[in-house]
């Protein structure tokens, strides 16, 4: 990849937005590969974004304490589908919406179905309520605009609560908590829940712009709900994380090495939410939330797991491609920067220079399954493969129908050997034959049952 391209890109980004600093990041290979820092952390000062300068990462900070949710559940301290109650005991007392609302869960929590309303604006400037505040607002304040598990509606209160159930679970703040299991095993030492504190070292200041003017924004306290949004780090702290997130694929039997398992770290990335709607006439690729992350299918930078961030001050983004284990981050000190523009711009940079992961081995089944289909289709016979056909398979499409379809393949392309085999999953995969006219591929769908036999066949010339 061309880092000069990424460079100047970033250049352009920042011109265009007027974002005063920026700094962004490549991950791949478990590793990162380059830093841009541009643009100044401090206006008045004049002090320049360095690699290593800190900045709020706001609603990024969502899934880290979602994976810290996890890692308790991993632990059997919490249940996902228990009511918030069960583990903050005055949250009993708030009255649901109807009388047929479900309990509030952390699932709901999690995934932003809980019921409770839209509330960037107002979340961003209370990150420093105390616990005491935070109780006062379950006792009288708005909590629900409507039942749980109805909709998804993105909230911050939401993410505050979790980082009550935290506290209260782990027997210590959230903070310390998500210090413990995460940043200190990553070795994540530039990240931190305390802002003010941060500000006394290489820090860009928050910044605004209104009538040709830029001033600085109030730097955010440190409080009772930073769970939804208060972590400050810089881009290598941060890669530290991205290339552990993006280690838990493929699934695979190695070793675990993280602080979280793997298979938790996938999960916060499903679809845990209604699919997000589109514009009809911009069409969007399918995009749901999971666990403190957005799931996209993208068709051409393949699966992607991604979170904004925005405070007074700042814009933050961290994309993820998984197929390709290259993760791009970009942090900004003007209010609500549209980081996520910048990394699906750098995405596109990155992306043609990027190989594909390979596909999974083939199963022992799936193997034996394609070398029966190629003793059929050479011999223009479905049941020369009968001993590894499902029962269904006949049945569904009868002997003479599949020996009709086997010799017009054949006499199109001729003998066939099999050139190639790539699993899909271990009852599944693609081959291709190769033919003496051509190539012929295939899927091949196997059965549950003991044998696991071929359930579903379908060919494809390839031209």
């Amino acid at each position: 990849m061309s880092f000069t391209d990424i460079d100047t890109a970033c250049a352009a980004f920042a011109q265009e937005h007027a974002v005063p600093g920026l700094a962004a990041g490549i991950v791949q290979g478990g590793q990162l590969v380059h830093v841009t820092a541009q643009g100044l952390a401090d206006i008045e000062g004049a002090r320049q974004v360095g690699p290593d300068t800190a900045f709020r990462i706001a609603s990024m900070t969502k899934n880290m304490t979602a994976l810290a949710v996890l890692a308790l559940r991993d632990q059997g301290k919490l249940v996902l589908d228990a009511p918030i109650a069960t583990y903050v005991p005055q949250f009993a007392k708030v009255p649901l919406p109807t009388r047929d609302s479900p309990p509030l869960t952390l699932r709901h929590l999690l995934s932003h179905l809980g019921g409770q309303v839209h509330d960037d604006p107002w979340g961003d400037r209370v990150l420093g309520m105390t616990p005491r505040e935070l109780d006062a607002l379950m006792a009288d304040g708005n909590l629900f605009a409507r039942p749980p598990g109805v909709a998804f509606e993105y909230s911050n209160t939401g993410y505050g609560l979790i980082g009550r159930v935290i506290t209260n679970v782990a027997g210590m703040p959230y903070q310390a908590f998500i210090a413990r299991t995460l940043l200190e095993p990553l070795g994540m030492t530039r990240t931190t829940f305390d802002a003010p504190a941060a500000s006394r070292g290489d820090y860009a200041w928050p910044y605004r712009f209104d009538d040709g003017q830029w001033s600085r924004e109030r730097i955010e306290p440190d409080g009772e709900v930073g769970a939804m949004g208060g972590l400050a780090t810089t881009v290598p702290d941060y890669a530290l994380y991205v290339a552990f997130l993006l280690g838990a694929w493929p699934a695979r039997d190695d070793p675990e090495a993280g602080p979280v398992r793997r298979s938790s770290v996938r999960e916060m990335g499903l679809f845990h939410a209604p699919p997000f709607t589109s514009d009809p006439e911009k069409p969007a690729p399918p995009s749901a939330y999971g666990y403190g992350l957005n799931n996209t299918a993208d068709p051409l930078l393949g699966r992607l797991l991604h979170h904004a961030g925005g405070l007074p001050g700042y814009g933050s983004h961290v994309l993820m491609m998984t197929d390709h284990g290259v993760g791009i981050m970009a942090f900004g000190n003007r209010t609500y920067a549209p980081m996520s523009s910048l990394t699906a711009r750098l995405a596109k940079i990155v992306h043609p220079t990027l190989p594909v992961r390979p596909p999974p081995v083939a199963s022992r089944d799936v193997v034996r399954a394609v070398e029966a289909i190629v003793m059929a289709y050479n011999a223009g016979r479905i049941e020369t493969a009968k001993p590894a056909l499902a029962v269904n398979f006949l049945p569904d499409t009868p002997a003479r129908l599949r020996d009709r379809e086997l010799a017009e393949l054949k006499q199109k392309l001729g003998e066939g050997r099999i050139e190639k085999i790539d699993g899909i999953h271990a009852l599944s995969g693609r081959f291709t034959l190769a033919c003496e006219k051509g190539r012929l591929a295939g899927t091949v769908l196997l059965s549950p049952e003991p044998g696991a036999g071929i359930q579903r066949l379908t060919f494809n010339v390839e031209e």
